[in-house]
């Protein structure tokens, strides 16, 4: 069976800082994950490195590792960088978010694979 990269088929989670515990800078701990609440679900298409269309994505942002695509919703379009994307267990810096054509039907999410 062939694979439409279309398909949305992968649920995805994305998650923004909502926590109070701070490092020894007095910064929010980033890496705690008690500090992370659900903004938003949503099902997507994902492309990552070695896709034909990914060549285009990666001639704009080089750190770039997967780009998603779902339908357009007002949670989706409010989604920000300081904000991560979750898919099995997975945890993706978010580094922008477009709604395509500026026409309210479709987002991209772009991301790199978090360390």
């Amino acid at each position: 069976m062939k694979h439409d990269c279309q398909t949305r088929d992968k649920l995805v989670r994305i998650e923004k800082l909502i926590g109070q515990t701070v490092d020894a800078h007095g910064q929010i701990d980033q890496t705690t994950n008690a500090n992370w609440g659900q903004h938003c679900t949503a099902w997507c298409s994902v492309m990552s490195k070695g896709g034909r269309e990914f060549w285009k994505v990666q001639q704009t942002n080089a750190d770039v590792s997967h780009v998603w695509k779902a339908d357009w919703t007002p949670e989706l379009a409010d989604a920000l960088p300081a904000m991560r994307l979750i898919h099995e267990g997975n945890t993706y810096e978010i580094l922008s978010v477009i709604d395509i054509d500026l026409n309210h039907m479709e987002i991209e999410i772009q991301t790199k694979r978090a360390v």
